[in-house]
Parts: C-alpha cells; structure tokens; sequence
C-alpha cells in the first residue's frame, strides 16, 4: 500500500506532501485543480515514461518519491523489505534517474516492483474498450503467468518461423535476379579458378622476391658470419673447456655451476650456429628464371586484387560465394524446396505452440465471463449478459500474429430480453465505466494487489447506481489500498479518508494544493459536488445524509 507521496516541482505542483492509510480514499476537487497531475506523478513511479514538459516552468528539475509498504507475499516475491522507497526525478533533458531504497535501478525493476504492488486506471484506459485488440489483456490477466509461459514460447517459435519464411522468400527472390548474371558468375568463377589462388600467397610471394632481390648481400653476411665463426683465432672448443673447468668446482658454490651450465650450453649453441650458416651458405642459390617467374606471379596477384578491389584472401573467399551462388541457380528448385519444407515445419511448431496459449485462454475466458458477471451484479447491472467469443477466419488462413493465433469479441447485453451484441456497440458511457471497474477489479483481486488507483473510473454513472458503485468500492477497499479520483457525492462520502484538491494564487502563479478534510470540511466539499454552482441546504443536508450512511 502506499504510505506517502511527495511531489515536486512537477507541472502546478510546487512542493506537496501527503500521507495516505488503508482503506477507501477518495481525492476530489474542481475540473483543473490537479488531481490529473497527482494521477500523472503516481504514474511516473510505475514506471511511465518520464516528460521533460512535465517539469514546472522556471525548474531544472521535477521529483516523486512514494513510500510503500508491502505485505509478506510481495516481500518473498520481489526480494525487498516491508517498506520500500520509489523515487522518480526528470530534468530539462529528459534523462530520468529511478531509485529503490536509495539503489538506482531500470525501468523494468521498477515496474516489476510496482505491478506486484498495485495497479492504476487512467481516464483514457476505458476507451479501450472500444477497441478489441485489448480484449485479449484482460483475458490474460486473469492468470498473466500462465499466459506469459505459453506466450514466451509462442513468440519464439513464431520469430523462427518468420526468419525462416523471410529467408525463403528471399531465395525466391533471388532466383529470378541470379538467373540473369549467370553467365557472369560463370565467367567469374572460371577465371578466378584458372588463377588457382592459395591463401596468403600474395605475401609467401612477396618474401621470397624480397629475398631474391638481395641474394648477394645475403649470401655476403653469412660468409662474414661462418668465417668468424670458424676463425683460428676464434676456438669454440675453448669455450666448452672453460665449462668443464668451471665444473669440477661446482660443488664448492652453486655460482660456480650457473657459469658452468651456461658455458656449456653456449658451446652447443655456438657449434649449432655455425653448422646452420654453412648449410645454409651451400644451399643457398639464385635462380634467375624461377626469380623471374615469381615477379610475374606477383604482378599478376597484383592485378587480380585491383580488378575486384579484394585482397587475394577475400578473393578466394568471394570465389566460394559465387561457386554457391552459381550452384544455387544450376539446382534452384532443390535448394528452395528444401527451404519451403523448412518453413512449414516451423510454421507448424508456432502454430502448435499457439494453440496451447489458444486452450488456456479459453479457459481463462470462461473464468472472466462468471467473475464480470458477478462483478456486475454488484454494479446495478444484474441482468447483464456476457459472452467472449474467440473468431474464426472463414478463408482458413491461420495467422500467426503477435498476440497468438485469437481475436476475440466481447458481447454484452446490459438489459433484460435484448440480445447479445458487440461491447463497444451497446454500452453507454456510464455501462463502459462499470465494465472496467469490473475488469479492473478482477484483475487486482486475482494479482492479489494490495493497492488499486482509479482516476474517475465512474465517470458517467449517477443516481442510485452511484451509490451502488460506491458500496462496492468500499467493500474492495477491506481487502486492498482504494484511491479514488471522483466526482460522484456518493463515493467521497462513503470513503475513509477524504481529500479535497484545490488550485490557488501564490506569487503570481498558480499552484496545486491537497489537505485531507475534517466533518465540516468533508460535508462542504461534498454539498458543492451536489450543487450546480453554490451551497444550499438542500445540498447541505443531502451531504449529511449521505455521510452518515
């Protein structure tokens, strides 16, 4: 439930604080004073997108902070303690930083933390209504888990299928355009194949030639070298006797054996050396014709790379693609009904994961029509009658849509005798708002919320319908947090707690103020409801009336 509420600097609210309890608490006040605007900051900490707009004129930046309380089960469920922090700031840049017990957190922690707390309706929610592509959420609220299960895995088979079919189109496509640069890709192939490319042989050629190049300068060093090496002056075998010298002593200091070991191990080196540049010298010749032939093998290298605008790797890499390609255009048919049988398998897999989200919705709707039923009777609609009808596509053509394989109606009929037709059709404005509260009732018993916000969820309703929806209001509010925004006398008088919103002057600008309100205060606020433009004592007395119901 929430506990407190502090806004600031967002829009007409400057700095206001208020503190909230259990139970039915009703928020009203003239059309403009801002109780839109608590509703918006309250939204904020359930994870709407922030607005820069939002920011009071003058401001850098606008802040909501909300304290929470959480029952045992919303503990164990989001890992949190009992009371919990929700802080929301936005500045001029529409960055946006959101805390939880002082940690800044996501967007999706945030609304994960506060969908398992509560849930708010806005004003436009209800026009929904109008509209059944929603009708499947509040089928699949009525056990979200469940649903969201089936629909991950629905989601994934259907994004396999798509690639799949996207692909396969794409290879249809691109028959009709290979087939026209056939003869190209065969020129290609046959030219690039008569080269016949090595990997790396470009720079393997490029060393050798270097190397050629310098054969006498080469050769030169390696004389030098062996002649030093092999000097009389220059005895190596010195070197291993000055080591086993070293190492009749070696016992005496382990220095002694270091310099030992390491005379010796550079009397093998040196012999080594040596025997390598004499080998070397004696192998080492320079073949005029073969230097030649490597200098045109480079050039050519040279040319193929500037013609394709490829190093000689990418060339052979491209040559693989267009042997492919070409392959694909000589065995087109093979290849694209292998690919089509691809794409009814995973058509198939979708589907069948769809028709199991299909069965459980099914169920699911069943159990929403008896709950809105019962819901309705509360409402003054007792006679209603409600069915939900998932469609069926005549043509036969099943559509993997994003939402599974359903679309459905829901048909109603509000009056004794009339027959069932489409909601949006036949419902009055005042019969849409009990059909959400409905919902939306339902949907937070099931979630088992502890705190449920409506922003004029009764719009339209009066008379003793009024007082009907107020009661059951009141009856809601034992098992969760109920915070109302209303113009109906009749819900504000029967709420717990009452607060009145009012909208006044301050230094030449206006500004939103909330003050929870006494008897007196609470019989005045709810008497001008009553009243079309001032107090009388009819609307006096009928205020009295209905508080002490």
């Amino acid at each position: 439930m929430l506990k407190a509420l502090h806004v600031k600097n967002f829009a007409l609210i400057d700095d206001l604080e208020m503190q909230f309890e259990s139970g039915l608490t009703a928020l009203t006040g003239e059309t403009g004073a801002g109780k839109s605007i608590i509703m918006e900051s309250l939204q904020l900490l359930f994870g709407k997108r922030s607005d820069a707009q939002m920011i009071r004129h003058g401001e850098s930046k606008a802040y909501v902070h909300g304290l929470f309380e959480l029952n045992q089960s919303q503990q164990e469920i989001l890992d949190l303690p009992k009371l919990i922090d929700v802080e929301r700031e936005i500045d001029q840049n529409g960055r946006h930083t959101m805390r939880i017990n002082d940690q800044i957190t996501t967007l999706s922690r945030l609304k994960e933390v506060m969908n398992t707390i509560g849930s708010i309706h806005s004003q436009n929610e209800t026009m929904n209504l109008f509209d059944k592509s929603f009708y499947l959420t509040f089928i699949d609220q009525v056990d979200q888990k469940s649903v969201d299960q089936l629909l991950n895995q629905y989601l994934i088979d259907r994004s396999h299928y798509l690639a799949k079919k996207k692909h396969f189109e794409t290879l249809k496509q691109k028959k009709s355009q290979s087939i026209e640069k056939q003869s190209f890709l065969e020129y290609q192939v046959k030219e690039l194949k008569g080269y016949n490319l090595e990997p790396d042989e470009k720079d393997v050629l490029e060393d050798k030639i270097e190397k050629l190049k310098n054969h006498d300068k080469i050769m030169n060093q390696l004389r030098t070298a062996y002649q030093q090496l092999d000097n009389e002056m220059f005895q190596i075998d010195q070197v291993y006797e000055a080591g086993r010298a070293l190492e009749k002593i070696s016992n005496l200091d382990l220095e002694y054996k270091e310099m030992s070991e390491r005379l010796v191990s550079a009397y093998y080196d040196l012999d080594d050396v040596k025997s390598k540049v004499y080998q070397t010298i004696e192998g080492l010749d320079f073949d005029e014709e073969a230097f030649n032939l490597m200098q045109e093998r480079s050039f050519e290298l040279i040319k193929i790379e500037q013609k394709y605008q490829k190093s000689i790797n990418e060339v052979i890499d491209y040559l693989k693609e267009i042997e492919e390609e070409l392959h694909l255009i000589t065995d087109y048919d093979a290849y694209i009904e292998s690919s089509s049988q691809e794409v009814k398998k995973a058509f198939q897999k979708a589907y069948e994961s769809g028709l199991k989200l299909s069965k459980l919705r099914s169920k699911l709707a069943l159990q929403l029509s008896k709950d809105v039923l019962i819901e309705l009777k509360d409402l003054d609609l007792d006679k209603s009658v409600f069915n939900i009808e998932f469609e069926k596509d005549d043509s036969g053509d099943i559509q993997l849509m994003e939402t599974g394989l359903d679309q459905v109606e829901f048909y109603i009929s509000l009056n004794e005798g009339e027959p069932v037709k489409p909601l949006a059709k036949v419902a009055s404005g005042g019969e849409r708002a009990r059909f959400m509260f409905a919902l939306k009732s339902i949907y937070a018993k099931a979630n088992k919320l502890s705190l449920l916000i409506l922003d004029e969820i009764d719009i339209g309703i009066s008379g003793k319908t009024a007082a009907k929806v107020a009661t059951k209001m009141n009856v809601l509010s034992d098992m969760m947090q109920l915070l109302v925004i209303t113009h109906l006398p009749q819900v504000a008088a029967r709420a717990n707690h009452h607060y009145g919103i009012t909208k006044i002057k301050e230094k030449d600008r206006m500004v939103t103020r909330i003050q929870k309100l006494n008897e007196d205060e609470r019989i005045e606020m709810i008497a001008l409801m009553l009243s079309d433009e001032k107090l009388s004592h009819f609307a006096i007395e009928q205020a009295k009336m209905l508080l002490r119901k």
